[in-house]
């Protein structure tokens, strides 16, 4: 496939990048600084940009088949918010339909087991920006409510290692003592796209040897979720 990768500078976002370049997709990146671009190929184009400019990303999106990112963090948490609003307008304006977005197991969404985990978490995100919780929570009811194909990959603490083959994914209960490799979560996004039962759905992913599959269901309101 041809992709569009935002965020492909940080640390999922750049095992994103070198994976799909590996399963043999043509790949095309937004960076704010193309040199961090850690990877060169063919089949790479670097286009020179900031996420929350639509001109920037209607040029990375046109002609894709798939956009895949993760944008935010505590250094640039508007970016989540503002960057995938661009997003999707640019994949609607260009008749792109896919999408696959990586935030954080805070968020809620229908279907999600009672989980005191999540409650934890908030304060440390809360200390690290007042805007990330915000933001993504906007984020995600935006997604949501988008007629986009799209998936929330939602994710605890990232740390930077290779893919295990041992991560969970479905609804999971995690906590701030939960993590996964940045591979792990790449491996499983770049899955995503190829797995229609993720459609319209929100999985976590972290480190475990215990899988659960991915349904869809139907929520009270009619929107979809995660069963």
């Amino acid at each position: 496939m041809r992709l569009a990768i935002f965020g492909g500078t940080g640390t999922v976002g750049s095992a994103l990048l070198a994976q799909a370049l590996d399963a043999g997709h043509e790949v095309r990146v937004l960076a704010r600084t193309p040199s961090k671009v850690a990877r060169t190929s063919p089949a790479l184009t670097v286009l020179s940009g900031n996420a929350k400019d639509l001109r920037a990303v209607s040029s990375t999106v046109a002609g894709c088949d798939a956009v895949l990112t993760t944008l935010g963090g505590f250094a640039d948490p508007d970016s989540i918010r503002i960057g995938t609003s661009a997003i999707m307008s640019a994949m609607r304006d260009a008749g792109v339909r896919r999408l696959v977005v990586m935030q954080g197991f805070h968020l809620d969404f229908p279907g999600d087991p009672r989980n005191v985990g999540r409650v934890l978490i908030l304060p440390v995100l809360w200390l690290g920006s007042r805007d990330l919780v915000p933001d993504s929570r906007a984020m995600a009811t935006a997604v949501r409510a988008s007629e986009l194909d799209w998936t929330v990959v939602r994710a605890p603490r990232v740390v930077v290692a290779g893919r295990t083959g041992r991560h969970r994914t479905g609804l999971l209960k995690l906590g701030p003592w939960s993590s996964v490799t940045n591979a792990d979560v790449a491996e499983f996004m770049l899955g995503c796209l190829t797995d229609p039962a993720t459609v319209g759905t929100a999985p976590m992913v972290a480190s475990g040897s215990r899988r659960r599959p991915i349904r869809r269901a139907t929520q009270p309101d009619g929107s979809r979720g995660l069963a």
